[in-house]
């Protein structure tokens, strides 16, 4: 029987204690940060090898190699790029040196680094997953311990790549937050599921928010009847003076480490800020541990269906009109109220609130839109972009946005930043678009908040019908809507071809939820030229321009701009499901024109239709 083999038995008829933390374990024992933890198996061996068998001694049957994060794009990060087998290699050795016959030894492997921007990646992240696991079963590891993934089909995806290339153990654990959910929002039920499904013989939890993350989601773990692991933290840290302090105590994780066996784990170590004393306080209490009895797994709550939409038809069939605020550049809020409470009483159906447009620093758009919804009562939809906020701001600002009582979302990417303006000032982008959209989704569906809470938003997205190939823009509106998009609006556009070879693309692509077309009333010649050639996704066709430029006054240009508006909504009504009005620099004089020209517009074909 080889020491694989071992391993399931030893499992499967006990409970086995794993080692605790590598890097900081690492770095309180003297090694360099900046040199990166995996590099130490070449720069420092003797000090990863020392660590390998303190745990030991404390009591370590599994221990794992310390390769966490050694994959081609961290150590890239590092400059360590051409290293990667060698400290593979070294990483393996040292364990294996250390374990000797008697202790089993885990081929660590943590989630490449997350950019949901990189389209089309996926290839190259299949392959450096290869390429860690590869090296790490040539260099002899009893079984594979896949640790910390928070994205479920990235760690299922690991599963299936690892399972074509060995048939051994597989120990597969995600990262949780207090609810039992992963920052995915799956709960932990379903990763057990999907990572049994996938291949992995061992499922658990590890890092995460601390003990109380670990223990709910094992407790919602148990019913999948597979052996279970948890390797602890030690608490949630604090950053003092630049370092992370784990404040947990090992007599307290050992009490921790005796609740988790008592629910069923067979597989039990330490995480960040656990050390080899952790361990040894857990080999102690598990001496004393009761025999292994299953705990009954409390059903979730049953989260409640979204009851409210933000954007509704009206009772009769017009269509419904969207239309668009700026917030100010200041903290005077007096004008773009009395323009919404215009709109509103010229019967619009929304209004929605740009987000700090083209990058130039504005009111916060969620902070007015939720002024804007209760001083005229109007439907709000701020615009919400990934450019600003990271992951967690957004999420804040999604809780926060329904506190208010805003009942839609428009998820948008946003402008790049222009650092000729904002110096030392990046955009964020955690997300994408379509990333914005499976997060608000997840909050729609209770899986973000603790607790049988969940948001009701009607989620809206941009599309841009002005490209050169619609094939692009179809392809991502289609991920967009799979993620939880419940209707579009399109970019302005000026050209009524344009327009019909858009709808005609969308009736290709069987895309069915309400597009609004998008129209702006050009104010100036100027303001033609300006957005033709400076702002992204705008495309004024030299006719219009031309007749704009035609006109002796700044007056004339602007009733030339809300005239050639007023024919593009005719033009395009036979494809209209709704539409979108931008209001230049919130001059809604020029947009009610606009409106009245929907209404004249259905008036006409419901008196013809009797």
């Amino acid at each position: 029987m080889n020491k694989s083999e071992q391993f399931l038995q030893a499992i499967s008829s006990g409970v086995l204690l794993g080692d605790g933390a590598m890097g900081t374990a690492l770095f309180a024992r003297g090694a360099i940060p900046t040199h990166g933890v995996e590099r130490l198996n070449v720069l420092a061996p003797s000090l990863v090898a020392e660590l390998h068998r303190a745990y030991i001694a404390a009591g370590s049957r599994v221990i794992e190699t310390n390769t966490f994060a050694a994959n081609r794009p961290r150590l890239a990060a590092l400059g360590a790029e051409v290293q990667l087998a060698d400290i593979i290699q070294a990483g393996v050795r040292l364990a294996r040196e250390a374990a000797g016959a008697a202790v089993f030894v885990a081929g660590a492997v943590g989630p490449l680094p997350h950019r949901e921007q990189e389209d089309g990646a996926s290839t190259v992240r299949a392959s450096n997953y290869t390429e860690l696991i590869a090296l790490l079963l040539e260099g002899g590891v009893d079984l594979l311990l896949l640790e910390s993934f928070t994205q479920l089909d990235d760690l299922v995806s690991v599963i299936t790549l690892a399972r074509a290339l060995w048939s051994g153990p597989i120990v597969a654990q995600m990262a949780f937050d207090l609810d039992g959910t992963a920052s995915d929002g799956e709960t932990a039920e379903t990763v057990a599921r999907r990572c049994l499904d996938a291949g992995a013989q061992v499922v658990g939890a590890n890092c995460g928010y601390g003990a109380p993350a670990v223990l709910n989601a094992i407790a919602r773990m148990q019913a999948c009847g597979a052996p279970l692991s948890a390797y602890l933290n030690a608490g949630v840290p604090e950053v003092v003076e630049g370092r992370r302090c784990y404040q947990a105590t090992p007599d307290y994780l050992a009490m921790r480490a005796r609740d988790l066996v008592a629910q069923g784990v067979r597989l039990i170590g330490g995480c960040c800020g656990t050390d080899p004393a952790t361990i040894w306080a857990m080999a102690l209490a598990l001496q004393a541990a009761p025999t292994v009895t299953p705990v009954r797994l409390t059903p979730r709550v049953a989260m409640p269906a979204v009851v409210e939409a933000a954007v509704t038809a009206p009772a009769v069939a017009a269509p419904p009109v969207i239309v668009e605020l700026d917030p100010p550049l200041h903290v005077e809020v007096a004008p773009v109220l009395e323009a919404a409470r215009q709109l509103h009483a010229a019967g619009v159906s929304a209004i929605t609130v740009a987000d700090n447009p083209l990058a130039s620093p504005r009111l916060d758009a969620v902070m007015l839109a939720g002024l804007i919804h209760h001083v005229t009562g109007a439907a709000v939809i701020p615009h919400l972009t990934g450019r600003d906020r990271n992951r967690l701001a957004l999420q804040s600002t999604i809780m926060g946005a329904h506190v208010l009582g805003l009942r839609g979302l428009l998820c948008i990417t946003g402008d790049p930043v222009r650092l000729c303006q904002e110096t030392n000032t990046s955009g964020v982008f955690d997300v994408t678009s379509v990333g914005l959209v499976r997060l608000v989704q997840e909050f729609n569906a209770g899986q973000r908040m603790l607790g049988a809470h969940s948001t009701a938003f009607r989620i809206g997205v941009a599309v841009n019908p002005n490209v050169r190939n619609l094939v692009g823009q179809i392809d991502k509106l289609l991920r967009k809507i799979e993620a939880g998009a419940a209707f579009a609006l399109t970019q302005p556009i000026f050209d009524i071809a344009r327009a019909e070879q858009f709808a005609a693309a969308l009736d290709a692509a069987d895309i069915r939820i309400p597009i609004y077309l998008g129209v702006y009333p050009l104010f100036s010649a100027r303001n033609a030229e300006y957005l033709h050639n400076e702002v992204p996704g705008m495309v004024i066709p030299d006719a219009l321009r031309a007749r704009l430029q035609a006109q002796p006054t700044p007056d004339a240009q602007r009733k030339e701009g809300v005239r050639i508006a007023c024919e593009l909504i005719r033009q395009y009504t036979p494809h209209a499901t709704g539409w979108y009005f931008v209001t230049p620099r919130n001059r809604v004089a020029m947009v009610l024109p606009l409106l009245q020209e929907v209404q004249r517009g259905y008036a006409a074909r419901t008196a013809s239709s009797r």
